[in-house]
């Protein structure tokens, strides 16, 4: 690709943060307590943020031009690199880059947190380091919603 085309891609990436009924945790978190929920974050702001029998888990695109997390009982996991868990509603990139969550649970889950924790701790052993193209965020929410269905151990 050129430097015009490449250019034009970060223009299009680097859009400006605006709040659309963003929340930090899923707003109805409470109707389903072992319920997890996709999120996103723009992925322009997050870029400028880093400048400063059963059913199939439930997943998502994996090239989306977002920053996806999940939320689970109280957690928010993501991949930014390296994999990373909060716990608190004001973690460093929500104060700039508000999570859109999606309006109901994706799934819900029986697994503890603390395992949910410990496989986020060996991901990157497991799957490898963050890649744009393979091993994005999209890719890690997906592998801990299956984990969370209890599709990988």
């Amino acid at each position: 690709m050129n430097k015009i085309g490449c250019l034009a891609i970060m223009l299009v990436i680097m859009t400006v943060c605006l709040v659309e009924n963003d929340a930090t945790f899923p707003s109805n978190r409470n109707s389903s307590p072992d319920g997890f929920w996709f999120g996103t974050q723009k992925l322009g702001c997050m870029y400028l943020l880093g400048k400063k029998g059963k059913r199939a888990a439930p997943s998502r695109g994996t090239s989306d031009v977002t920053h996806r997390v999940i939320y689970y009982r109280g957690y928010v996991f993501e991949q930014r690199p390296p994999p990373q868990w909060h716990n608190t509603p004001e973690w460093d990139s929500t104060a700039k880059c508000p999570v859109t969550w999606e309006k109901s649970a994706a799934g819900t889950s029986q697994v503890s947190v603390q395992s949910v924790i410990d496989f986020t701790s060996r991901y990157t052993r497991q799957y490898g380091e963050y890649n744009l193209i393979c091993n994005n965020c999209h890719h890690f929410a997906n592998r801990v919603s299956q984990f969370l269905s209890g599709e990988i151990l």
